[in-house]
């Protein structure tokens, strides 16, 4: 068996270090890792205040579409930070406009987010409002699962008709016989006025 350099409880917090390090040079990768590593408590405790800290940092100086997501998420679960909807739908809609390959999970993360805030209205005494009509005996018991399966169709559909867009059309060529008989009609007329002159 070969010898390990560094036992497993030493990897984490080296690499912690490490992360420490590349982050305080401006490196967004690094600083988006501290925040995953006090996340989840690796090579540290479990801090969810320290990670919204490492993710608002990456998201305001490094304009990171993976940070305003975790940002995102954590005010949707109250992790570290107040439990807001609207901001968490806030920091979504930042992450869609900051990459392009944010989109799809910000539509994913929009449509749960949704779902949370009809329970949102209810726990507030609105369910009469909210449940005029009886999804269940309208739709049947898995009406979510068709919602779900709609919205994911639409997202494809968008999504197509946007890369069609951005595909770069060559403008049309003229067929090669349009451009044979444009290059006889000069030789074409010089022929008739030579005719008509003599």
């Amino acid at each position: 068996e070969g010898a390990k350099i560094f036992s497993e409880n030493e990897t984490y917090p080296r690499a912690l270090l490490h992360w420490t390090r590349a982050a305080a040079q401006g490196y967004t990768v690094a600083r988006i890792k501290l925040g995953d590593y006090h996340y989840y408590g690796y090579g540290t405790d479990v801090d969810y205040e320290t990670a919204v800290i490492h993710y608002r940092l990456a998201s305001e100086q490094q304009h990171s579409a993976q940070a305003m997501f975790n940002l995102g998420y954590m005010h949707e679960k109250g992790l570290g930070i107040k439990q807001d909807i609207h901001l968490a739908k806030r920091f979504y809609d930042m992450a869609a406009e900051a990459s392009p390959d944010a989109q799809v999970p910000v539509f994913l993360a929009l449509c749960k987010l949704g779902l949370i805030y009809l329970q949102y209205l209810q726990d507030l005494n609105l369910k009469e409002l909210v449940s005029q009509v009886d999804l269940d005996q309208l739709l049947g018991p898995e009406w979510d699962l068709y919602l779900m399966t709609i919205l994911a169709l639409l997202l494809g559909t968008v999504i197509a008709y946007r890369q069609r867009q951005h595909q770069i059309v060559p403008p049309p060529r003229p067929p090669q016989e349009q451009l044979q008989a444009q290059a006889e009609e000069p030789s074409q007329a010089g022929a008739e006025d030579q005719s008509r002159r003599e």
